[in-house]
């Protein structure tokens, strides 16, 4: 018996390297794979470095395509995968909370032009702004004609800009 004749100082300190080169495996794991955690009461706003597609068309600022800037989907609560960091930068914001019997504002930092006579943007079917993708398929950046009424949303802050009585 080889483990028999091995002391016990011996055996415990195998133990710890063991455990040590383990955890050191997991953690190159996760990096490798590009695993983020973004906690429940937050939204990750991705950041893309770099992309075969190009940066995104002037006078934008959120990409659509996969270009290379803000992203227009967001990272809910939980594990993501595949998100390197070489690659991307993930931005943890808080959930938009407007307060019982207040109304929150938006104004919209992308999306088609306003023209000369509107002073308000056209309502835009985007869940409450919180699908910025279906948003810059209809909607027009600037000051917004549908409010925010009391609740939480997960809004990209990257795209819009919410103003409430006790915040802006």
């Amino acid at each position: 018996m080889f483990w028999a004749s091995l002391s016990p100082e011996v055996v415990g300190k195998g133990w710890l390297y063991s455990g040590v080169a383990l955890l050191a495996f997991f953690i190159l794991v996760l990096v490798l794979f590009g695993v983020r955690y973004i906690p429940n009461d937050r939204v990750g706003i991705v950041e893309k470095f770099w992309s075969r597609k190009g940066s995104i068309r002037a006078g934008h600022i959120i990409a659509i395509n996969g270009e290379a800037g803000y992203q227009a989907d967001l990272l809910r609560g939980g594990l993501h995968f595949f998100l390197g960091r070489w690659q991307y930068r993930i931005h943890k914001a808080p959930l938009v909370t407007i307060p019982q019997g207040k109304v929150g504002y938006v104004y919209a930092r992308d999306g088609d032009a306003l023209q000369p006579s509107q002073t308000l943007g056209r309502v835009a079917d985007c869940n409450h702004f919180q699908d910025a993708r279906a948003f810059l398929a209809t909607g027009q950046r600037g000051r917004q004609r549908a409010i925010l009424r009391e609740g939480v949303y997960a809004i990209n802050v990257a795209m819009f800009v919410v103003v409430t009585e006790d915040v802006v």
